[in-house]
């Protein structure tokens, strides 16, 4: 119970902007040759990341037609991490808001360490789509993930190189596309704060009367840390113009925030 409360009282202080920084959370960093926590997400997939036991992060999405997602994150025990989050479209700008249908659940717990032969692995539940609740379609304009497994695996090259992927199920399934998906990405750092990512979203799931291998969301985007605590990613998403809602590139921010509680 007295974790739980912890995770409560970050929500509360992170909504209230109230969460104090200290030189424990200086240290906090997710990108370059420095970074000391895992990466949870390249673009939008997961990745076999997790959270230390006792720390918490809260990020803000950025999203296209005035789109805000919150999500905080925070590990409960040693390799488990439970999450909420909820937005809505249009909260910057004018004309009514588009808010999430639900809050999103998040769930993830890391079944095997990383180690010079084996990639880290693990499996999760999200319930939190990307980019704006479709309330016409009824599912986000990037399907949630859903139950998911995924894999990473890092190496040393000029730094330090990592590659992703997974297979996720949606239960966003009203438009009856019941197929399982697949995603890889890359992660390259590229001196001691910074690290461009690669993703692509096969997006089986979200294809119903176009399926093919290159049907699916390409993502590119640059992740910069900081000292104080807070990552900044710089999104693209949808470069191959392939998009189910968007049909353009589309450009979006993420910043993060993780400190030890």
């Amino acid at each position: 119970m007295k974790r739980v409360r912890s995770f409560v009282m970050f929500v509360l202080a992170c909504l209230l902007g109230v969460v104090p920084f200290s030189r424990d959370a200086w240290a906090q960093r997710s990108a370059g040759d420095d970074a000391n926590i895992d990466p949870m997400f390249l673009i939008d997939m997961p990745v076999a990341g997790i959270l230390p036991a006792t720390s918490g992060s809260v990020d803000a999405l950025l999203y296209p037609d005035g789109g805000l997602m919150m999500r905080a994150t925070y590990g409960l025990i040693t390799n488990l991490n439970v999450g909420l989050s909820f937005g809505g479209t249009r909260l910057i700008g004018s004309g009514g808001i588009t808010w999430n249908k639900l809050p999103g659940v998040m769930l993830r717990y890391r079944v095997l360490e990383e180690d010079a032969v084996y990639p880290a692995v693990i499996v999760g539940f999200d319930t939190q789509g990307q980019d704006g609740w479709l309330p016409a379609w009824k599912q986000y304009a990037v399907k949630s993930p859903g139950v998911f497994v995924a894999v990473s695996k890092n190496y040393t090259l000029a730094g330090s190189i990592s590659f992703h992927g997974g297979l996720n199920y949606t239960l966003e399934r009203h438009d009856e596309d019941f197929e399982p998906n697949v995603f890889v990405g890359a992660e390259k750092t590229i001196g001691p704060l910074v690290s461009a990512l690669a993703e692509y979203n096969f997006a089986f799931d979200n294809d119903k009367d176009r399926k093919g291998f290159w049907n699916g969301g390409l993502g590119l985007g640059v992740r910069v840390s900081t000292h104080i605590g807070f990552n900044v990613d710089v999104l693209f998403k949808n470069l191959l113009t392939a998009g189910f809602y968007h049909q353009h590139v589309v450009r979006e921010l993420r910043i993060q925030y993780v400190r030890y509680l």
